[in-house]
């Protein structure tokens, strides 16, 4: 299984080139995988792949194991018409229980098993009289290894089974051959008897032919005619074996593939069925989950970058198996793993920079378009090296690359620069959510949505709304602080629209919020300035409240 290197939801430029970059460095160490991102992404880093020649990471936005994850694909089937000894001999050469039906076109019709067939046999065992019903003859002609003297092999074959042992008078007195499966010796009259009730079939025992006359009066009264080399217990058996398939099935479970593991161990525990069939929405097989594959470890394997908190990951992480973490955030606690992993965490101003220094440790040598994508992920994150996170490391990445690639780092800003405002969200809900991230802190629930701009008038003509629509997400996601953070970069400062416990961002910063707003001197950074005091803020509160 491929391991998923992903980074938060509402990607940036860093978390995806990070994605990237921490994938090659996977696949340098062995370790099979594909880069990933777990939203859409900006103008800013569409630009920046483009330029950089590197495709867009695949669109995972949910990791939770489905039933296609774990099913088993390579799935023994019957279709339907083939004879039941056809599909009983797939169960007992491949050592299983039970086999789906499906028709033509794959559609799942039921399933086929020891128990479903057991059930109708011991029905017709007691019921003493064999009917075949709509029993194509070359069903007949291939399971009882008949030759065929004459008949239609498309043709259905319909009625009761009847051996012809009796003497022709006693079959006269007692038996009607019309529309009747007829298995016989090498007797004449009997033959003939049958041939001129139109029976539906005859079926010739021990490999003995009829004389020309018998074979000239089936034909004039088209009666088909076959001859089983076997003698008449083994025929009279395989006969009743040539059946559809679809005549023992029992119903079956179908899951649709997206079917959440959880939820497939939960109905088979509920219906006590030994398997299900997983299909897609036109009920096509795709595989089959029996209880020996819930006892694998069908986790996906997941490798987070720029962030290591629930509630900015990716969709069903927690069922996930993460296998690394690469970030330049503060440790949050709820990502717990049952094995060592890769655990990088460096206060960096950016993560990239850290895969960087990895992948300069290990002597991994990346190409040029990977290692310009990092040049621009880091002037990006440190918001053209401006940003109070911005660190001697970082300084020293851009400076080395810029270098190496022979590109003169004031063009470097300058593109990065034009990327960065050309991403400048413009819609109400596109602003509070571009870059939103949720955090828990023992149950008191907050959002930092951040937005850097070089127009932050632009934003602030926009107050009313943005308060309104910040409200309204307050209330929907049971949140108790939103904090809309509007960076001007350039300016050194941010605009703060703030809605729900004002008092918590008073007491952070030490200002007063009029009307949802506020100014926010020399602060850009929501990791570094802005996060930690409203922390301190949460821990103060709940110290006191212990303290009472």
């Amino acid at each position: 299984m491929k391991v998923i290197a992903i980074g938060h939801k509402n990607p940036d430029t860093d978390s995806v080139v990070s994605a990237i970059v921490l994938s090659e460095f996977l696949k340098y160490r062995g370790i099979d995988s594909i880069p990933a991102r777990a939203g859409e992404l900006s103008y800013e880093t569409i630009q920046i792949l483009n330029e950089c020649k590197l495709h867009t990471p695949v669109l995972v936005e949910d990791v939770r194991p489905k039933a296609i994850d774990i099913a088993s694909k390579d799935v023994k089937y019957v279709f339907k018409g083939m004879p039941v000894k056809d599909a009983g001999d797939i169960i007992t050469n491949s050592n299983i229980r039970s086999v789906p039906v499906v028709d033509e076109g794959f559609k799942v019709l039921g399933l086929f098993s020891v128990e479903s067939f057991s059930k109708m046999y011991l029905r017709d065992f007691i019921s003493v009289r064999i009917k075949l019903e709509e029993v194509p003859l070359k069903n007949i002609v291939r399971v009882v290894n008949c030759e065929l003297l004459y008949g239609d092999l498309e043709k259905p074959i319909s009625g009761h089974v009847y051996v012809g042992a009796m003497s022709l008078k006693t079959i006269q007195e007692r038996f009607s051959f019309k529309d009747s499966i007829v298995i016989v010796g090498d007797r004449e009259d009997v033959i003939l008897n049958a041939i001129k009730s139109k029976a539906s079939l005859i079926i010739i025992t021990g490999g003995l032919k009829p004389s020309e006359h018998v074979l000239m009066e089936a034909m004039k009264l088209g009666v088909p005619i076959v001859v089983s080399p076997y003698d008449t217990y083994t025929t009279a058996k395989l006969v009743d074996l040539s059946r559809p398939v679809e005549l023992f099935l029992s119903p079956a479970e179908v899951v649709s593939e997206v079917m959440p593991v959880h939820d497939v161990i939960n109905l088979m525990s509920t219906k006590l069925v030994r398997s299900v069939i997983v299909a897609d929405r036109y009920g096509r097989l795709l595989g089959i989950i029996t209880k020996s594959d819930l006892i694998k470890d069908y986790r996906k394997r997941v490798a987070l970058v720029d962030h290591n908190e629930i509630s900015q990951a990716i969709d069903g992480v927690e069922e996930s198996r993460i296998v690394a973490v690469v970030d330049h955030h503060r440790i949050s606690g709820d990502i717990k793993t049952r094995e060592a992993i890769l655990f990088r965490i460096e206060p960096l101003g950016s993560t990239s920079t850290i895969l960087w220094k990895v992948l300069r440790e290990h002597g991994v040598e990346l190409n040029d378009s990977l290692l310009k994508a990092i040049l621009y992920a880091v002037l990006s994150d440190t918001l053209l090296l401006k940003s109070p996170t911005t660190a001697e490391d970082d300084f020293t990445c851009v400076n080395d690359i810029s270098a190496k690639l022979r590109i003169k780092l004031s063009d470097a800003l300058e593109f990065t620069r034009s990327a960065m405002s050309s991403s400048e969200p413009k819609e109400i809900n596109e602003i509070l959510r571009h870059d939103m991230k949720v955090y828990d802190e023992e149950g008191y629930k907050f959002a930092i949505s951040q937005v850097f701009t070089v127009n932050p008038e632009y934003y602030l003509s926009l107050k009313d709304e943005l308060l309104r629509k910040a409200y309204s997400i307050l209330k929907d996601e049971g949140i108790k602080l939103f904090a809309l953070i509007i960076t001007d970069y350039i300016g050194n400062l941010s605009h703060a629209i703030i809605v729900g416990d004002t008092n918590a961002f008073e007491e952070a910063f030490g200002v007063k919020v009029v009307n949802g707003y506020t100014v926010l001197e020399g602060i850009t950074s929501r990791k570094l300035q802005i996060l930690p005091r409203i922390l301190k803020v949460i821990s103060i509160r709940k110290q006191g409240f212990h303290n009472v």
